[in-house]
């Protein structure tokens, strides 16, 4: 990564909004508008909800299968977002009193989204009213198996509309007001369960943990969602997911999203010793000893997905082949984890990959891209081998016939080399610190601005030839005490980063914190980069 180091005075911020000339450096190397900055600086509240007409008339349909005595089927999804999603659908039926049943597909056998079958047999249990949660836009088949059975459809859902919804009402942010644009699936379902039940802290924190894992923009009211979602978790509104943070963590956008989100996306995954269902009646759990018990599980679900990555990635390396797409296929490899193994591998290479994965006449794969190469348009034509294709820019799902993998693969290094694409090296932003700028206020303060949106997360600080008046390096992490006049700075390098650890760096970039460990107090940078 190529750094681009800026000198920031910051005068104008830290006048204007009273703060001190760290946040105000951050604020003006973000480059965003005032608007934006008193959005970031706003206390932390309670959401606004949506009174959309579609979110009035879907909590009347339900109120109204409360008084007509009918069930009603929740059609879920296997991500946190999903799980999440379906959770706080079920506790506002539950607590309606309506009788409901919820399922999330296997996300290999059966893939995304509601299916045909899946409604027919909701239809034979006696559910009348269907709907989905985080998935329905693209389920037509299912959708219109549910009418011609009778049943009420309501769509719920986040992902891109492209053609009409076969549902009877369709909650979605394109028909919410624009302050609702950013949500996640189990955003739009909080809009739902207000109008239900109103304020809850429960499915307030389970939207905010859905943000974070969607990697939604954190902007308008999914800020909001999000921010207050934090809050309620640090005050343990919900009890199992406190459980999946380790001991004494701190709960903010970072902690869930590397402690809580990968252990609810590593059940879905690891679908061969776990079924994604148990946890939605998980999160609802209040029984700290059945909580306990589960979170353990899923501990070892989550560790045995780790080191299954770890074997998977390290053999996918041995099948690099050099070319401007990496297709790597082997018989062995776990179908669930073949976009973690992508993912790694394109941000090591540079390059799109692809990893798939199939013992039998189908192999599923998932690709993961690099910034500025569109994944998804690439595989969106001229690729008649595809038997199913869905994602986003950056990461695609696909299925291809085994007996049409090597065209497959060599169709892709043929088009690859038609777009003429050519890797970029991504520039890094960091804002120079100075001595005034290192000290305990400071550094709280930046608190304020989080949960950082892209914009202040992709921005990082910078000490220019720095003192290191303390050295130590070790197999797990290298530790530095940087000095900038009387001010003092502790520096963590991990391995893992893949940096040699100098002991005399001219430049150190990264991210700054107030670590406390057992009574002791620092100020930190978590090194990103240095030379």
């Amino acid at each position: 990564m190529k750094w681009n180091v800026k000198e920031v005075s910051g005068d104008r911020a830290a006048s204007l909004y009273h703060l001190s000339p760290l946040s105000a450096k951050l604020l003006e190397a973000s480059g965003l508008s005032d608007e934006q900055i008193r959005e970031l600086l706003e206390d932390e509240r309670d959401p606004r909800y949506s009174k959309a007409s579609c979110v009035k008339e879907a909590a009347e349909r339900l109120l109204m299968a409360r008084e007509n005595h009918e069930k009603v089927f929740i059609g879920g999804d296997y991500d946190a977002d999903g799980i999440c999603s379906t959770a706080i659908m079920k506790n506002t039926l539950d607590r309606l009193g309506i009788v409901n049943g919820y399922y999330i597909p296997d996300r290999f056998r059966e893939g995304y989204g509601l299916r045909a079958e899946t409604v027919e047999a909701a239809a034979a249990k006696g559910y009348s009213v269907i709907m989905t949660v985080d998935n329905g836009v693209k389920a037509h088949e299912a959708l219109i198996r549910a009418k011609k059975l009778g049943m009420y459809v309501i769509v719920t859902d986040h992902h891109q509309i492209d053609e009409e919804i076969e549902a009877d009402i369709v909650v979605h942010p394109d028909y919410l007001e624009p302050e609702y644009a950013n949500c996640s699936g189990a955003g739009v379902v909080l809009q739902l369960a207000h109008m239900l039940v109103g304020n809850c802290a429960l499915h307030v924190a389970l939207a905010a943990v859905a943000a974070i894992g969607d990697v939604m923009p954190l902007w308008k009211e999914n800020r909001v969602i999000v921010k207050r979602g934090l809050g309620l978790l640090r005050q343990g509104a919900v009890p199992a997911l406190s459980a999946l943070l380790a001991k004494n963590a701190s709960v903010d956008e970072k902690t869930v999203g590397f402690q809580i989100v990968p252990k609810l996306n590593s059940v879905g995954r690891m679908n061969d010793i776990s079924n994604v269902n148990t946890l939605v009646p998980f999160l609802l759990l209040q029984d700290p000893a059945a909580i306990s018990r589960f979170a353990a599980q899923l501990h070892t679900v989550n560790e045995r997905r780790k080191e299954l990555s770890a074997a998977m990635v390290k053999k996918a390396q041995e099948l690099l082949t050099g070319e401007d797409f990496e297709v790597i296929y082997d018989p062995e490899f776990h179908e669930g984890l073949c976009g973690l193994a992508a993912g790694r591998i394109a941000e090591e290479e540079h390059k799109p990959v692809l990893v798939m994965a199939g013992k039998d006449d189908i192999l599923r794969g998932s690709g993961r891209s690099v910034p500025g190469f569109n994944l998804f348009a690439f595989f969106a034509e001229g690729f008649d081998e595809l038997e199913a294709f869905g994602g986003h820019e950056q990461a695609v799902g696909l299925t291809v016939r085994k007996e049409d993998y090597e065209n497959f693969r060599t169709e892709i290094l043929r088009k690859i080399k038609e777009t003429g694409y050519v890797y970029e090296e991504k520039t890094g932003t960091a804002v120079v610190l100075q001595e005034k700028d290192i000290n305990f206020a400071a550094f709280t303060e930046l608190d304020r601005l989080k949960p950082y949106p892209k914009e202040l997360s992709d921005l990082y600080f910078a000490l220019v030839k720095p003192e290191v008046s303390d050295y130590k390096k070790g197999p797990k992490v290298t530790k530095y005490t940087f000095r900038s006049g009387k001010a003092s700075l502790d520096g963590v390098l991990f391995p893992w980063k893949g940096m040699e650890a100098s002991e005399t760096p001219e430049l150190v970039c990264g991210n700054l914190s107030v670590n406390r460990w057992r009574d002791r107090i620092t100020l930190q940078m978590e090194i990103e980069y240095l030379q």
